[in-house]
């Protein structure tokens, strides 16, 4: 297989958040795999404003900010996603929707995404995964079924990303096993069959 561009959004940008732990979690399995070429999103970097007009809503490619062309050629490039979402209010953090809302459902098309969620209680932010499968098969990028769920992650994870937990290795591996899977399946029919406009 060939090597894989794997797009990491981090979803919060609360001071003291979790998502840094989870993010060197995922960070030192895709290391470790050496079949991944990673690029992360992280809201609290890129400090994109409150949306108001998308990237595809500019009349002329040269009036599109800057930071936003350099967004949509990683987002654009790569070759699936792995969403990492806290739950806010039992839904999905308004930060990582408004970053992903930012850049085109185009540029998302016919790939794989994956999620890891996580939250201080037991249910591991499952409810955000509820919410947030709906909202990537809109955007085109269509998240596997299996699923990370991560409870108690300030207990689970240590602050450079380290468990003992076998059962979160192991929900990961799978996870990453059906991304690879799709993501290679979609690369290449990708090569054969482009999507058009209006797919």
């Amino acid at each position: 297989m060939a090597m894989m561009r794997i797009c990491v959004f981090v979803g919060s940008v609360r001071e003291g958040r979790m998502g840094d732990r989870v993010l060197r979690f995922v960070r030192n399995q895709l290391d470790a795999n050496k079949k991944c070429k990673v690029d992360v999103i992280d809201p609290a970097i890129l400090d994109l404003p409150l949306l108001k007009k998308p990237m595809h809503f500019y009349q002329h490619a040269s009036e599109v900010p800057k930071k936003l062309q350099q967004l949509n050629a990683i987002v654009e490039s790569a070759d699936a996603y792995l969403i990492l979402s806290p739950e806010y209010n039992r839904c999905v953090p308004p930060a990582l929707l408004n970053t992903m809302d930012h850049i085109p459902p185009k540029s998302y098309r016919c790939k794989p995404s994956g999620m890891v969620l996580y939250s201080m209680g037991p249910q591991g932010g499952a409810l955000a995964g509820v919410a947030l499968r709906p909202f990537l098969s809109e955007l085109g990028c269509l998240p596997v079924s299996h699923f990370v769920t991560i409870g108690k992650v300030n207990e689970q994870l240590d602050e450079q990303g380290n468990t003992e937990n076998k059962h979160i290795h192991s929900s990961f591996s799978k996870l990453m096993n059906q991304v690879e899977w799709f993501g290679e399946a979609m690369k290449n029919h990708r090569k054969d069959n482009a999507p058009k406009d209006d797919f």
